[in-house]
């Protein structure tokens, strides 16, 4: 178990160093020079529709979830004396 742990945080160190190399180049893509499509509302929008649909899902998960018996055993209810 520990080594998989070893590996996973290898793994994980070798995406950064990659990431971090990556960040570094000298010459720029063609398409980083040009202004993006995506104004602050429309940011706004994509980020709560994607909140208002990972908290669907959960709920519609739940929901379906839940696991009841498929039939109810009848018990009359004893009351004795009530004082």
């Amino acid at each position: 178990m520990a080594r998989c742990g070893k590996v996973l945080l290898s793994l994980a160190f070798m995406a950064l160093l990659a990431g971090t190399a990556d960040a570094q180049r000298a010459v720029a893509f063609q398409s980083e020079g040009k202004q993006l499509m995506v104004t602050p509302t429309i940011m706004t929008a994509i980020l709560f529709g994607a909140i208002w649909l990972v908290l669907f899902l959960v709920g519609f998960c739940c929901l379906f979830n839940v696991q009841t018996p498929s039939s109810y055993e009848e018990k009359c209810l004893v009351l004795n004396k009530q004082y």
